[in-house]
């Protein structure tokens, strides 16, 4: 945890404005992002606050050094936006560009930051201050984030979008073969001397779709697993332990991937988050061999879906979390491969035990049915 992150936590703690000595120490210390020529009366948010842009909007200021997710979104378009590491400091401009209806990168030259940064003052009453009447949660909600686990899953064209950018396998191959002068494009053409070629289509005879190349979110790669009261006793440690090795051994960025998943689903509405984050919880709910020797990740692991799960709008619960009782059936696995292993140890199965009494209490699902969990 960084100096100013400790500061702000400490003043969150005494509820209320922000002391003044505060106010002024992140004015000094915390970032500014100028994002110019935005439309007025359109969606704009940072974290976990969003706002209507005024006339004089061009940014915000104070923002607190660390990793925050930004987003935006006119005439009630699918949001956009980006995760980025913030450094003390730092100006970050982002430039509106109203063809495209997307943001674009404005790069400064660091001999030209000092007179970016006089500028500043004759732009504070169009500069935002940071909302930070929710940066606990936000923090508390990104805490195993790090500037790493940005640049491996942040889409290398920089942008997050709910409406994803969609084309065909049978156009990106063409695009790719042609972008490498390879020979294969020339044999796969349609053209009369080639009227007939393999074409890239599902059982239905319908086009396959992908995500254009450099538009998609990097999550790893985690097998879709079907979790069913018929599956108890089968154990995925084995994927557990691939998936760890490919992240260097870190089961923190697997955690971080986690976050990560679920920010891009609860601010950026973007559903493959969602199926990534359903996935992680999948496979930790299946990794009852894995329960000694990763003891520190499951513990953490509890910790990090009670959070996520008690900062979620109630009724993100009846129209998405709760649908198909997915997290009662999968998380029942879970209970119970805790509550019967012999090497999870107590401590473990006491903070289980406490999430499965928090989710019975709070939602009144049950885990202890016959058909593996269910709403009472």
């Amino acid at each position: 945890m960084s100096d100013n992150t400790a500061v702000l936590l400490q003043a969150m703690r005494m509820g209320g404005a922000l002391p003044p000595e505060i106010v002024e120490y992140m004015y000094h210390n915390g970032a500014f992002l100028l994002f110019l020529g935005f439309p007025q009366a359109s969606e704009f948010g940072i974290d976990y606050k969003s706002w209507k842009t005024g006339e004089r909007f061009m940014g915000l200021k104070m923002i607190p050094p660390g990793v925050h997710f930004v987003y935006c979104s006119i005439k009630s378009a699918p949001r956009i936006g980006f995760f980025h590491n913030f450094k003390a400091g730092e100006i970050v401009v982002k430039k509106w560009n109203k063809e495209a209806e997307t943001f674009e990168d404005e790069d400064v030259p660091a001999e030209q930051i000092p007179e970016k940064k006089r500028q500043l003052k004759s732009m504070d009453n169009s500069l935002a201050p940071y909302p930070y009447e929710n940066y606990r949660s936000w923090y508390g909600l990104t805490d195993f984030i790090t500037p790493e686990t940005v640049e491996r899953i942040h889409p290398v064209l920089g942008r997050i979008t709910s409406q994803a950018e969609l084309v065909s396998l049978e156009t990106q191959f063409m695009e790719d073969a042609e972008q490498e002068h390879k020979e294969t494009h020339f044999k796969n053409r349609v053209d009369r001397q080639n009227p007939v070629r393999t074409r890239f289509v599902d059982q239905h005879g319908l086009p396959i779709m992908k995500i254009r190349e450099g538009y998609e979110i990097r999550f790893q790669e985690i097998p879709a697993l079907t979790v069913t009261k018929h599956q108890v006793g089968i154990d995925y440690s084995d994927r557990l332990y691939v998936l760890l090795r490919g992240l260097g051994g870190d089961w923190k960025q697997l955690l971080a991937e986690m976050q990560i998943a679920f920010v891009c689903f609860l601010q950026g509405q973007v559903f493959e988050g969602f199926e990534q984050w359903k996935r992680i919880i999948h496979l930790m709910s299946c990794c009852s061999n894995a329960l000694g020797s990763e003891k520190e990740l499951f513990m953490a692991f509890i910790r990090v879906l009670f959070f996520q799960l008690k900062e979620c709008p109630t009724d993100f619960f009846v129209d998405i979390v709760s649908r198909d009782n997915f997290l009662t059936t999968t998380l029942s696995m879970l209970f119970a491969n805790v509550r019967d292993s012999v090497h999870g140890g107590a401590e473990l199965k006491k903070k289980t035990a406490q999430f499965k009494q928090y989710l019975t209490n709070q939602f009144k699902w049950d885990f202890d049915c016959e058909d593996g969990g269910g709403e009472k």
